[in-house]
């Protein structure tokens, strides 16, 4: 089984602010086609570092895939920090230097020179071209081992490895088997609690893979096996991921890529209903999520931003006494949001979220965490007591999450 390590450079991806999205993806793609992959690295721009992680790469990996740093600036150091790492010099490449002249003609500006840098291709590998961007993509030829040098940038990066760097591991790295995987995606119960049904089921079958992942509120179950490269399918682990399925059948949401807000938005589809949403402490969140999928506005009506209480009065109609009496976090006022929304709306469905997200404004009567999730249709309202933990964003994560698994499981059982 042929082995990688991925290696993304940039110090922006070192600050928090950003994901590196780049390495999960090529991760899949790699063990769909038989690679296995060993180790993720995230680098700054810095090339004695970078030069440095790609030499204990190729000690214990066959290919090394870097990502980023191809630019023409003076913190673009992976074509050096590669070329140092593996001993193969640079040279100025004609053919990458007039595709790049003609890049920039088309797009009507004038190349600076410092971009010619990126017409430096290995003497021995190779480089691709880059019709979304400017940085060729290179690999550096070392006999039984390959270096790629791919851009940074999604747009780019990943139709230049399906293109031309997934085809050339393919050639020389012809793996002799593929992994095969199924995904549980479950909503409604904790990691652990998850694990802990899962075990049973799984010690009788030590040839499976089994991984576990845990979003705020959400929990994705993997199993996978490697199999003959020409197998669609494999017995054992089809029957034991429906022994999962079977004893997770409450909690399952999809067995895809679809995101719960795209699962509830099908059944309302199906169904033939419309929704319409009330948030306090998620602030759009819960609306934001639903309108993402293309296609919403077939069910979706609009959302009622009440942060304050003015607001909740004047939009929603909730009367001022009962905020009064109860407060804004509580499960009087969250019926009444949601069925102020359902009736402003004329949907047949309507959420609402109200709660303290923190990190303050909690007391010992409403701690941070409180959160009343209610759903009402045309026969009431009914609230949901719920107590999260964590820090503000997975507070309001969470109670989302709780709010579309709480239509998807009353849309469930309509049907």
């Amino acid at each position: 089984m042929p082995t990688v390590e991925i290696v993304a450079t940039g110090s922006e991806l070192l600050t928090g602010r950003y994901v590196n999205t780049n390495a999960v993806e090529l991760s899949r793609k790699l063990s769909a086609h038989g690679f296995s992959v060993v180790r993720h690295q995230t680098l700054g721009d810095n090339l004695r570092r970078l030069a440095e992680a790609v030499r204990q790469a190729l000690a214990g990996a066959d290919i090394v895939i870097t990502t980023g740093g191809l630019g023409p600036t003076l913190d673009d150091v992976t074509r050096s920090a590669l070329s140092e790492a593996t001993g193969i010099p640079l040279r100025l490449d004609d053919e990458a230097a007039a595709q790049l002249h003609e890049r920039f003609r088309s797009l009507g500006r004038q190349m600076a020179a410092n971009n010619l840098v990126q017409a430096e291709v290995p003497e021995r590998g190779g480089w691709f071209p880059n019709p979304h961007g400017t940085a060729p993509g290179l690999y550096f030829d070392l006999g039984k081992q390959l270096v790629f040098a791919l851009p940074g940038p999604p747009r780019e990066l990943h139709p230049m490895f399906q293109e031309y760097a997934l085809p050339l591991l393919l050639e020389r790295f012809p793996p002799e088997g593929k992994q095969l995987s199924r995904v549980l995606r479950l909503v409604g119960l904790g990691e652990s609690d998850i694990d802990a049904i899962c075990r049973p089921i799984l010690q009788p079958a030590p040839e499976l893979t089994y991984s576990i992942l845990a979003r705020p509120g959400l929990v994705d179950v993997t199993l996978s096996r490697w199999v003959a490269l020409e197998a669609q399918c494999d017995s054992r682990l089809d029957e034991i991921f429906q022994c999962l399925q079977d004893k997770l059948r409450a909690l399952f949401y999809a067995m895809d890529d679809r995101p719960l807000e795209a699962v509830v938005g099908e059944l309302l589809r199906s169904q033939g209903k419309t929704l319409a949403t009330a948030e306090s402490c998620t602030g759009g969140l819960l609306s934001q999520s639903i309108t993402s999928i293309p296609g919403s506005s077939d069910y979706f009506l609009g959302g009622f931003i009440t942060y304050s209480n003015l607001l909740k009065e004047k939009l929603l109609g909730v009367a001022p006494e009962l905020l009064e009496r109860h407060g804004a976090v509580s499960p009087q006022v969250a019926r009444a949001m949601a069925d102020g929304a359902r009736k402003r709306a004329e949907a047949d469905y309507a959420l609402a979220i109200t709660g303290i997200a923190g990190p303050g404004g909690g007391t010992p009567e409403k701690p941070v965490g409180l959160v009343y999730v209610a759903l009402a249709d045309s026969e009431g309202a009914q609230a949901e007591e719920w107590h999260f933990f964590g820090a503000r964003e997975a507070i309001r994560e969470r109670s989302r999450v709780a709010a579309l698994n709480q239509l998807r499981l009353r849309l469930v059982k309509q049907n």
